[in-house]
């Protein structure tokens, strides 16, 4: 029986099986910027690199996050167009903000059925900061960020940290998240339940054995656990 369920964050808790990286290409083409994939890639991994080290991005909300990161990557594309930066940084936000705001609710309504919920996520230092902006932060008992333990994903010994914090068994608790490598292969090493987030494009499942649910929106958790069942009573 499940009695934890912890949340990816980036991709899952704030994008409901959409990588970043996948919603940046779409931004770009949407303004006309027709740049390989690749290049994007290596913008975005630039970003990122950046992030994971900037003093500032550890105690920033949102929006002012995702302008630093969309700063970044026009810097490394060498590409000076106020416009685009300005329709990246919101073409990017809102939606985030609305996918938010409906998985807030699913929270709530998690707790209020018996489950203690958590968060592991690869960080850049802010995702208690993220939670709260989101308005997640009064359904969780414990946030797991990454650049705050020294853990970082694939690495089992993050989730282990989460349940050695949360004082229960493995078992017990369920790993959701919408990357099969960071995710769900190393939660199912240390023997917890795991959900894969695949988003709504189908893909394919390097090991369906290690997944106990598979969902297309974040919002069909409660009626998978319950059918499976896997819920409390």
């Amino acid at each position: 029986m499940i009695r934890t369920i912890l949340f990816d964050m980036g991709g899952t808790l704030d994008g409901d099986g959409l990588h970043w990286q996948d919603r940046f290409v779409a931004l770009y083409r949407s303004f006309g910027v027709e740049l390989p994939r690749a290049t994007i890639r290596e913008a975005f991994d630039d970003a990122e690199r950046k992030s994971a080290l900037d003093e500032t991005i550890a105690s920033s909300n949102f929006a002012p996050m995702i302008e630093r990161y969309v700063g970044w990557q026009l810097a490394y594309l060498r590409l000076t167009d106020p416009h685009l930066a300005q329709h990246l940084a919101q073409g990017f936000i809102a939606p985030v903000r609305k996918v938010a705001a409906e998985n807030a609710r699913l929270l709530g309504a998690l707790v209020e059925r018996g489950f203690t919920l958590g968060v592991v996520s690869n960080g850049c230092g802010n995702v208690e900061q993220l939670c709260a902006d989101f308005g997640y932060a009064p359904f969780l008992s414990i946030v797991v960020d990454s650049r705050r333990v020294g853990l970082f994903k694939p690495d089992p010994a993050i989730f282990f940290y989460a349940a050695n914090k949360l004082g229960g068994d493995p078992g017990t608790m369920m790993m959701v998240g919408d990357s099969f490598d960071r995710d769900v292969r190393p939660a199912k090493q240390i023997g917890m339940r795991t959900a894969w987030l695949e988003g709504a494009e189908p893909r394919e499942c390097p090991d369906p054995s290690l997944v106990d649910l598979r969902l297309r929106r974040l919002a069909d958790l409660p009626a998978a656990l319950w059918a499976a069942p896997l819920a409390p009573a």
